[in-house]
């Protein structure tokens, strides 16, 4: 997986709906990967460009990416 897959997967996920990312993978995605506090702000802008948000998952060695219901604004 690239980002370009990683922005793919992202872009059809539903409210709710994840993709995981081993921390190896993650690592090649956003070198040096986890845990460089770097890193988790890019990521971090990464993914809430998508409507995402992340959860670092350390005991299963994982980063979630979320996707967040949509705001509306009233």
């Amino acid at each position: 997986m690239n980002l370009n897959d990683l922005r793919s997967q992202l872009g059809h996920l539903k409210t709710g709906q994840k993709t995981v990312i081993p921390y190896d993978l993650y690592a090649d995605l956003f070198p040096p990967g986890e845990p460089d506090q770097v890193i988790h702000t890019d990521s971090y802008h990464f993914a809430k460009a998508y409507g995402c948000h992340i959860e670092n998952r350390p005991s299963q060695q994982e980063i979630w990416v979320i996707k967040d219901a949509p705001r509306y604004k009233i």
